[in-house]
């Protein structure tokens, strides 16, 4: 082979070994600071009309819990099981010290759930986290309504909204 060529395969190795350096480094970055999350008011986005490139919240076959029952989560599964933590508005979950309910757990990102009332009905969002957030056993991709009982997993954590 020419000296050329030899010298372009070398160049194309070192810019795709730097380009897999930045991945992993804006990897990290977005694990450890979690992700930039626009505030929104809680349940605007169910208020208006669908369309296209609005996702609506995927319904749970669980009765819808009420505003006036004073629901709470409970940790039912993982190293802070049998706590409870009473929901008046929104919470948010995560390693972030800045969390209702923080997570030390090496499957939970610093910003991983939103739990949040649109009045009537509770839902948890996932906030883009790395694991993702499990409800009833399946990974969600938009806001979703939770029913009592139902599990969220988070983690290595279990909850369950509950009267």
């Amino acid at each position: 082979m020419s000296a050329l060529v030899i010298a372009l395969f070398r160049y194309g190795f070192l810019i795709l070994l730097w380009l897999f350096v930045f991945a992993v480094v804006l990897t990290v970055k977005k694990d450890v600071h979690g992700t930039r999350v626009t505030s929104r008011t809680p349940g605007r986005a169910f208020n208006r009309p669908a369309s296209r490139t609005t996702p609506q919240p995927r319904r749970s076959s669980t009765p819808a819990p009420s505003a006036l029952a004073h629901p709470h989560l409970v940790v039912s599964g993982g190293s802070l099981a049998g706590s409870t933590i009473p929901l008046s508005g929104s919470i948010t979950v995560g390693r972030s010290p800045d969390s209702a309910l923080v997570l030390d757990d090496g499957y939970t990102s610093a910003r991983h759930a939103h739990f949040y009332t649109d009045g009537h009905d509770w839902y948890v969002e996932d906030l883009n986290s790395t694991n993702g957030t499990w409800v009833g056993g399946t990974r969600i991709y938009e806001p979703t309504r939770l029913g009592f009982g139902t599990p969220v997993t988070i983690g290595k954590t279990t909850l369950e909204l509950r009267q």
